[in-house]
């Protein structure tokens, strides 16, 4: 697939961006009736995966706030945070910035092979930082369309 992955993962990005532009901060907030989460926890959960996956498990730093993970990691929810989580407006800068910096770090480095592969929970191992990316794009999509359903019932 080669260098067109960082197109990509900023077009995606900006659809998912402005998907979510006109809601306002406690919009973001509301988790719909038979769910867990809200939207501010799914973009959070989309800048968390993106940042693992391009950065932290092919041994580079994160370039996310740490406290990321508590809030919007696997197994997090809204209903049980108990500090203040970050502001959509924080998030979405965040979401903004992120596949900027993906390919001004990760151009020509494709191909590098993480040292320890990655089995996602659906049972596909990565294990170059293209094949990473690629995966990115395929959560993201699927927390896209999450959203959009959720964006849906909140405005309905």
């Amino acid at each position: 697939m080669g260098e067109i992955i960082f197109s990509q993962l900023e077009f995606i990005r900006s659809q998912t961006l402005k998907i979510v532009q006109d809601l306002s901060e406690e919009q973001a907030d509301i988790i719909p009736a038979a769910f867990r989460n809200n939207i501010r926890w799914n973009l959070g959960h989309i800048a968390l995966v993106q940042d693992v996956f391009a950065f932290q498990l092919n041994g580079r730093p994160s370039l996310i706030p740490a406290e990321y993970r508590k809030f919007f990691g696997n197994g997090t929810s809204p209903e049980n945070w108990t500090e203040d989580v970050p502001k959509f407006a924080e998030i979405a800068e965040v979401l903004e910035q992120q596949p900027k910096q993906i390919a001004s770090i990760l151009t020509g480095k494709l191909d590098e092979r993480v040292s320890k592969p990655y089995t996602t929970s659906s049972g596909f191992t990565l294990d170059t930082i293209e094949g990473f990316l690629n995966f990115c794009l395929y959560h993201e999509g699927m927390h896209f369309s999450v959203i959009k359903i959720y964006k849906k019932l909140i405005q309905s």
